[in-house]
This record gives C-alpha cells, structure tokens and sequence, in this order.
C-alpha cells in the first residue's frame, strides 16, 4: 500500500501544478558564469546553474526553446514533465498546429474525433541533451501521427489531462519491472489546439496495422497460433505495467489494442484510474461485452476487471469476432452477463489456452489470474508452440462458420463505441432484482404444491423420461448438426458450447442453417 500512495501523491502534484513557476519565452542572448550543483529556483533541483539566470539548464531551455499554449494548466502540465524527471522518457511538448499538414478525419468516438497528420518538424529524438545548455534539440522531421481531439475540451481541466498523466506516470518509471513492460504501451508526444474549435488535441504515434479488430479482419487466417500468442504476449506485459503501478485501465477492449509490424500496444486512457483513487464520479463507461459482471453489480474496478477484459480479447484472437457481436448490446445483455452468460467455445487452441480464457472471465474476481500470472502461462504457451512449428506439428486453425471475421447487416444494437452505461444498467439491475424476487415466489408456490403432486408425478414418472429421450434423440439425428447445450459449470458461469454428436448411420450433410455476411470490419474509434 506504500508503493501505491506514493503514486497517488505524484498523481496530486500533477493535478496542483502549483509547485511550477515557469514562464515560457522567446529565446535571450544569455553570457552566463556557470555554477555546478546549485539549487535552481524554479525546479529547486540541484542541478548546473548559470549566474545570470539562477536557473538549471533544462529550466533555461524549456524557457527560451519550448512553445507557450497559453493556457496555465496546460502549461503547468507540460513543464512538470520536462523538468520534474531526469529521465528522457514521458517528456511531453505543446506544439502549435500550423505544425501539422495532411490532416485527415478518420472517425468519431463517443468523446473524441481522431486525425491522421503529418508533424512538420515531428518529435524531439534526443530529449536526454536538453539538460545540456550548449546542445542542439534534434527532430524527427515529417513524422506521421494521430491528433485525438477532446470534445467540448476548450476550457479544459487538470482532471480532464488524465490520460496524459497515466501516459507520464508510466514512462517516467524505470523500476526493473517497468523498463520493458512499459515499451508495450502506446506512446504520447504532447497536446496541440485546433484553432476554430479551441478543442484540445492529443498527439500519438500513428501505428501502421490500425487496432485488433482491423488486424484480425485482415490477417486472421493468416497469422498462426505462434504470433498470436506473442502478440498476446505483449498486450499483457503491458497491463502487467499498469498494473505494477497501481493503474487500472478500466477500458480495454479490441479497440484500445494498437499493431505495428512487430509489437502490440494497448492505448487510451482516458478513464483509467488508480486503484486507490477515490471519485465521487460514479458513471460507467465503455463497451458491454468487455466490461466486467462486478462492475455492472455497482462494485469497484480493480486489477481483475481488466484481467476479465483481457479474456474477451483472448476470445477475439481465438474467434476472430468481437465478444456477443450477434446480440443486442442492452439491458438483457448485462443481466444475462450477471447470470454468467459468456461467448461459446467454438474453435479448438493450444493447449492451457481455453481453460486461461475461462479463468479471466470467471465470475468471482478473486479467483482471477494476475497480469504477471498470465504473462508467465502465456510465455509457456509460446514456447510449446514454437518447438512444435519447429517440429511442422503447430495448432491448426481450423475453417468453419463459426470463426473467422464476421458482421451481421443490420445488427445496430451491438455497439462497439465506448458510451456512458449507467442508466442502462440500473434498468438492467432494477430488473434482473424484480426477476429473483419473482423466481423466489414461484419456488415457494411450488413448494407447497409439491407434496400433493407427488403421488401423481410418480404415476407419470416412467412415460415422462420416456418422452424425454425420444425428444433428445430427435435432436441429435442428423450428422454433424451444432448443438448448444447450456449449463451451470465449475467455473462459476455458463456458457454455450458447440460440441459435433456423430451418427454413423447418418448420411446427411452438415448444416447449422445460419448465413453469415463478412465484410471488412469499421474502425472502433475508441481505438486510439
């Protein structure tokens, strides 16, 4: 609990900025006599001062070289970054927006608008010399990036800077567990202003192989078991590095994982929170299938919420489909979430891999495997399956009509789009409690008939279960038709299973009678 007030107190200092006094200029011609290790009088750090100034030199450079917004908090913010930590990592810039060319809409989420854009004179690449007064600042020129802008953002608050400050709070720590953990979370380079609307806009990286739902539905069939368990890899290293900082995302879902060639990135923070943070905010945000049964019961997020939506990311790898993607995301999905409804296991996996997916999305948090628990499964996974490609014996994907990228035509309930959920489920709750009431009556009821239907029952007893077994033998009579069977299972949730009953003697072709439409999927724009 120590570790994890130390960083709510730096989350405070952030959120204060009163500890910052630094006026941002054009650059002075300075003759100064240097001074080693005095205190400068801005950042009160002791660092390499010069006479004139009484300032360090990375106090000087941010004040002659660095960009005014002219807004205080963002100000405030952004020195705080470049001066309170030594390290080069996590330094943010304001960057005015004639800097940007090329910009173009991508799509809209529910609190953002995303652009594409081309960073003129792009991000500094030497951020360690900026402490050095006789340095030149070197720029990664014509850099392509995402400008994210804020909705209704132009009076904009220390608190609404929040997913910057979990992006500072994360690169800004060298502890040996973070340094290469935290290369797996996406990168930010400072805020920029549109100049009609007055929204604020954060700058990212631009990562080339779009979000998890535009990589699957373009390369699921070809990429193996192999290269989806080390992208997987890489997402839970970087929630492992949340995680180790007290930092619950609260908002992971496919549109949130980020590809380049070679790695994978989980982005936006828009909403994560500390695991300590107390809010009096109490509204839900986010995407219903990836959203934790706990939360929806008006319990507080923590590590195994987020361990919950992993599993559903682990489904879309298996599936290549969004979690419940033919349901109507609503009410009745939530309820049905409470009473331990999950997606069907339709498609085989490695070995170690369903019964993992199954542990991350059981009902009881508590019974959920850690971040670094399943970093260390998965790391085993990956390794089997590489000795078995070696070996030319990998898993197979194997083709059927109940995997692969898919969308139903018209199926404008299954919303994909992070949006405010509270009322919706305490129409969901409100319900499902009047149903327990409704099904504890009936059982009572059904008590009290009980003892005088029990001489019949027995009467009827012997035809009854013959009945039943002509009725489940009809069932299964054709070869190779898809049943779902449903039930209560260890695991503390139910879930609906495709299993194949074989009948010899049927010659039958295998049809389940469902048409499917694929199409390339839409971008989520909550991705970045």
């Amino acid at each position: 609990m120590e570790q994890l007030t130390n960083h709510k107190h730096k989350s405070d200092i952030l959120l204060s900025g009163k500890n910052i006094t630094i006026t941002l200029s054009q650059p002075e011609q300075n003759t100064e006599k240097l001074f080693k290790n005095k205190k400068c009088n801005k950042c009160k750090r002791e660092r390499t001062c010069d006479e004139n100034e009484k300032i360090c030199h990375t106090c000087f450079k941010i004040k002659t070289m660095l960009k005014s917004s002219g807004n205080k908090v963002i100000d405030d913010f952004i020195i705080y970054t470049q001066i309170n930590n030594d390290s080069r990592r996590g330094k943010l810039e304001f960057v005015p927006y004639e800097q940007f060319k090329n910009i173009k809409f991508i799509a809209r989420g529910g609190f953002s608008k995303i652009y594409k854009a081309t960073w003129v004179d792009g991000p500094i690449k030497n951020w360690d010399d900026i402490k050095h007064k006789d340095r030149n600042i070197i720029r990664d020129k014509n850099y392509t990036v995402v400008l994210k802008e804020l909705n209704k953002s132009d009076n904009i608050t220390s608190e609404e800077l929040n997913e910057l400050k979990i992006f500072y709070q994360i690169y800004s720590d060298d502890s040996a567990n973070n340094v290469l953990n935290k290369t797996f979370i996406s990168k930010y380079f400072g805020i920029t202003q549109d100049p009609d609307t007055k929204d604020i806009m954060i700058i990212m990286r631009y990562y080339s192989s779009g979000d998890l739902i535009h990589y699957i539905n373009k390369n699921f069939y070809k990429i193996n078991w192999e290269k989806k368990l080390d992208r997987l890899d890489d997402i839970i290293r970087g929630l492992e590095s949340l995680h180790s900082l007290g930092i619950i995302h609260r908002d992971l879902h496919s549109g949130n994982i980020l590809f380049s060639n070679l790695s994978t990135y989980i982005g936006d923070f828009g909403i994560s929170k500390s695991a300590i943070e107390s809010t009096d905010n109490n509204e839900i945000y986010g995407i219903i299938p990836y959203i934790a049964p706990e939360i929806f019961l008006e319990r507080k997020y923590s590590e195994a919420s987020d361990i919950y939506s992993f599993g559903m990311i682990m489904w879309e790898f298996m599936t290549g489909r969004r979690p419940f993607w033919d349901l109507n995301h609503d009410a009745y999905l939530i309820i049905d979430i409470c009473d331990f409804l999950r997606p069907p296991i339709v498609t085989n996996a490695p070995d170690g891999y369903i019964d993992l997916m199954k542990e991350c999305w059981h009902s009881d948090p508590e019974k959920r495997p850690t971040a670094a628990e399943i970093n260390t499964r998965i790391w085993k996974m990956r390794k089997i399956e590489k000795e078995n490609f070696k070996n030319n014996n990998p898993t197979k994907i194997i083709k059927s009509p109940d995997i692969g990228p898919v969308t139903v035509e018209n199926n404008s309930g299954a919303i994909y789009k992070s949006r405010s959920l509270s009322l919706i489920i305490q129409s969901a709750i409100s319900s499902r409690s009047l149903s327990v009431i409704s099904s504890s009556s009936s059982r009572s009821q059904s008590a009290i008939s009980l003892k005088s239907s029990r001489s019949r029952s027995t009467i009827f007893s012997r035809s009854s279960r013959s009945q039943s077994t002509n009725f489940e033998a009809d069932k299964r009579k054709s070869k190779g038709n898809l049943l779902v069977v449903e039930g209560s299972n260890r695991n503390g949730y139910f879930t609906k299973e495709i299993e194949f009953d074989i009948n010899i003697s049927s010659n039958q072709p295998s049809n389940n009678g469902e048409q499917y439409v694929t199409k390339e999927i839409d971008l989520d724009i909550n991705v970045l």
